[in-house]
């Protein structure tokens, strides 16, 4: 933990960043070909891209609390349709964690995954390039 300072005001809660809770502070690297999973972040997140190209998509929020205990103990919430069955993404079953899909978006199986073809919303593609955040 002594290798990366923590900004000041990362540890400051009266800043509201990072709820002043140095657990909230990560740095995720990856090789070459690194592919993440769908899945949302619970904490707030800066993704800058060093060197290389990376390909990402950004799907809208779903109606998910933002507490992760809570989402969590949810497993199959009720979606906008009123049944209780998983939301389009599917995160939380299949034995994933609770914010971790088990769809593959670059193949999904529609049979396995019906809502994702049915409510999944149209994502956003962005193209990172070095220097890009």
């Amino acid at each position: 933990l002594n290798d990366v300072p923590i900004p000041h005001f990362c540890e400051n809660g009266e800043y509201n960043v990072g709820e002043g809770k140095l657990y909230h502070t990560m740095l995720w690297m990856g090789p070459r070909n690194t592919v993440s999973p769908l899945h949302f972040d619970p904490l707030d997140n800066l993704l800058m891209q060093v060197v290389g190209w990376k390909r990402v998509l950004l799907f809208p929020p779903d109606n998910h609390s933002g507490d992760a205990e809570e989402d969590n103990n949810q497993g199959e919430r009720n979606n906008e349709y009123g049944s209780n069955k998983p939301t389009w993404h599917y995160a939380g079953t299949k034995g994933n964690q609770y914010n971790t899909s088990a769809v593959d978006i670059e193949n999904p199986d529609h049979v396995k995954f019906p809502n994702f073809r049915n409510l999944a919303p149209t994502p956003y593609e962005c193209i990172l390039g070095p220097g890009d955040a």
